[in-house]
This record gives structure tokens, C-alpha cells and sequence, in this order.
């Protein structure tokens, strides 16, 4: 029993030795520069290969600067848009210059508005990481105060488990911690990794032409199928985050987002069918939930909605996995946008 003993302290303390050692080289515990302390890529210059991801996808680098914006163009207090969200805002797989942010761009500058677009986006991001950024990133960007925030927002929240809503009630001192420990940061994102596998939200190439389509869903309610889905949380999030771009000076701008595996064909609506049983049909109308609750917000804020689920009509080959856009379906997104956003500028 003593042997045993003697073996799991040493174990224990061997843990806590590389525990320690990491932090003292990872951590951020003595780093003055709070942007350290955020868990984004920053002077990013990565190589991306999106060759088996859709037609035309090549080898190229993906880039941020040392603010960790991606897409910025100059200096923060040039940033006219600021836009935020999860993997459908950053875009990974797609080109600097083939994300919607830069199509809406070259939109803007061709109808004579001329704008810097920056691209906060973050893989696997919902509200409840946006939120954090108002606190722990951009008010330490210097200069940046930008005329719009555009968030792009719907799917990752519609997705959450009740124990992230947590989060935003934590401790100061828990906050402190998530700044600077690198263990907990690496902890997080491979946690949010799995999460985003577990409900399909990571990237990957679909065949389209040999998935199954199916006119019926598989639940009839939103409820038996994701019982964690909270509204409410979700409501009270957006507030929180209008209330925080406006803080800043600007203009909150939210809008809604569609997903890939729906479709009309011969006047009728499809849904893929997954290997769980559920179909596109079933994740259709959860997004569908988070949209209105999307716009209901921007009524009760007197902010401003963009309903581009409702108004943008994607086709084959927009799509190269049920939520992620291919170049085709970013430049529509673009194009969409610069059309209500020009009255705004």
C-alpha cells in the first residue's frame, strides 16, 4: 500500500512539476501586454491547404496581424467595419481576398463608399466568446473604434451546452486565470474542439452527390431534438453584446445565417439526412429559432438586423460542408451585404 502510495505522489508531483514548467514558458503570468493573454492567433502567417475542400481550392497563407485581426488592411484606427463571429466570419479555408469581408469591401469601394473591413472572426466562436473579446481584446487594440460591428451570429450559440452559459458568471479571479494559464487555454480549445465535432460544426468536405435527401425531419419540434437549446441565454447575450458595441461608438449590426443542408427542389424543401437520423430539416429549424431571436432582439434594441437567412438564395456549390461557405457562396454573401450597408455608411 506504502509502495503504491510513494508511486502516485511521485506521479502526482511530476504532473505538477510539467504543470508548472509550462506555465512558467506558455503562460502569460508575467507578460505585461494584455493582447498575450487572449487566445488568438496573432502575426499569423499560416499555410492552408483547401485543395480537397472545393473546386479550385489552393495552397495559400492565412494571415493576422499583430492585433490578430484578420483582413484589417492598416491601422485600427482606420478600421471602418469591424466583424465578428465564429468559423463562417474567419473563414479558414478561404483566401484573404476571397472572403466575404473583402467582396463587401470591393463592393463598397465600386458604389463610392471606400471602408476598411476587419475580420475578428474565431473558429468555433459563439456569443459567449464575443463577449469576452469586448472585455479582453479590442479595448486593447489601440485606436480602434470602428463605425459598424457586424456580428455574424446564430449557429455556434444554437449549439451550446447549459454549462457554457456559465461562464460569463465566473469569478474575477477564475477570469484572471483563464487570461494567463496556459494549461486552462489549451484545456479550453481542445474541449471546444471536441464539442464543435460532436455537433458537426467543424470543417470538412462533403460529396454532394452522394448524400441523401429527405422532405420530412425527423423530430417535430426543436425541443425533443436539442433539449440543451436555450433562447433565452441566447437573448440575453445579444443584448449584452449590443449593449458592448455600442460602448465602443458604434453601430450594432446583426445578422442572421443559413445553413447548407437545405434545399428547394421542384418547389419543395430538403433537408440532408444524417448518420445520427437527423436531417437538415431538424438543424434548419433550430437555426431558425436563433434567427428570430436574432431579430426580436434588434426590436427591443433599436438595433440593426440584416436578415440574410431570410433574403439569400444558395445554390450548388456555395457550400463545401453543411455550414461553411466555398468562394461562390462568400462573394453572394458579400454582394448581399454592401446593399443594405450602404445606407449605413
Amino acid at each position: 500500500m506504502r509502495h503504491a502510495a510513494r508511486i502516485i505522489a511521485v506521479n502526482l508531483g511530476l504532473l505538477l512539476a510539467a504543470i508548472i514548467a509550462a506555465e512558467a514558458v506558455f503562460g502569460t503570468w508575467l507578460i505585461e501586454d494584455p493582447l498575450s493573454r487572449v487566445n488568438i492567433q496573432r502575426n499569423a502567417f499560416v499555410k492552408v491547404d483547401a485543395r480537397d475542400l472545393y473546386p479550385g481550392g489552393a495552397v495559400f497563407h492565412f494571415t493576422r496581424d499583430e492585433f490578430g485581426v484578420r483582413g484589417g488592411g492598416g491601422a485600427p484606427h482606420a478600421i471602418d467595419i469591424l466583424t465578428i463571429g465564429g468559423s463562417t466570419t474567419e473563414q479558414l479555408y478561404l483566401p484573404d481576398d476571397l472572403t466575404w469581408q473583402s467582396v463587401l469591401s470591393r463592393e463598397l469601394k465600386a458604389a463610392g463608399r471606400p471602408v476598411t473591413i476587419a475580420n475578428a472572426g474565431i473558429d468555433g466562436q459563439s456569443t459567449i466568446g464575443m463577449l469576452r473579446n469586448f472585455e479582453a481584446w479590442f479595448p486593447h487594440v489601440p485606436g480602434l473604434r470602428p463605425r459598424l460591428v457586424l456580428a455574424y451570429v446564430g449557429i455556434n450559440d444554437a449549439y451550446l451546452r447549459p454549462k457554457s452559459t456559465d461562464r460569463l458568471g465566473f469569478s474575477s479571479h477564475f477570469k484572471k486565470l483563464q487570461q494567463n494559464s496556459a494549461v486552462l487555454r489549451l484545456w479550453e480549445t481542445a474541449l471546444g474542439a471536441l464539442n464543435a465535432r460532436k455537433a458537426k460544426l467543424n470543417h470538412g468536405r462533403v460529396d454532394w452527390s452522394r448524400v441523401e435527401w429527405s422532405e420530412t425531419a425527423r423530430f417535430s419540434d426543436t425541443r425533443s431534438a436539442w433539449p440543451d437549446w436555450q433562447p433565452a441565454a441566447y437573448r440575453q447575450r445579444l443584448t449584452d453584446m449590443v449593449a458592448a458595441i455600442r460602448s465602443m461608438g458604434a453601430q450594432a449590426v446583426l445578422v442572421t445565417q443559413r445553413r447548407g443542408d437545405i434545399r428547394q427542389r421542384d418547389g419543395r424543401l430538403e433537408g440532408v439526412v444524417g448518420e445520427d437520423g437527423l436531417t437538415g430539416l431538424d438543424h434548419a429549424r433550430l437555426l431558425a429559432e436563433a434567427n428570430q431571436v436574432t431579430l426580436e432582439v434588434c426590436g427591443e434594441t433599436g438595433a440593426i438586423c440584416l436578415d440574410l437567412a431570410a433574403e439569400i438564395d444558395f445554390g450548388d456549390g456555395d457550400f463545401y460542408d453543411f455550414l461553411h461557405n466555398t468562394p461562390n457562396g462568400a462573394d453572394k454573401i458579400g454582394r448581399w451585404l454592401a446593399g443594405p450597408l450602404l445606407t449605413l455608411l
